[in-house]
């Protein structure tokens, strides 16, 4: 695995309050994760933050993605789109 991306993924883990984190590339591939992501998740989490990118207008206008945000029982995952690569932190 990248260094880079094993540096980002434990920066973002040992953040107060997260739980775990995903990153899947464009197609859904898991690139890695940390505490209680799930890599079977990653398919589910990339279409998530691609469905999400096609509700707003055309998207050669965005320019910028939105930033979806899932809420159950006393958790949450915030699920982004950031150009090749989707981002998922549970907290």
């Amino acid at each position: 695995m990248d260094s880079e991306l094993i540096s980002t993924l434990d920066a973002l883990y040992n953040k107060e309050g997260v739980k775990g984190v995903l990153v899947a590339d464009e197609k859904g591939f898991c690139l890695g994760v940390r505490g209680i992501a799930s890599p079977d998740s990653s398919a589910f989490i990339t279409a998530v933050a691609n469905a999400a990118n096609n509700l707003g207008e055309s998207s050669e206008d965005k320019a910028e993605c939105p930033t979806v945000n899932i809420e159950y029982e006393n958790s949450q995952v915030v699920i982004r789109n950031e150009g090749a690569f989707t981002l998922a932190i549970f907290m």
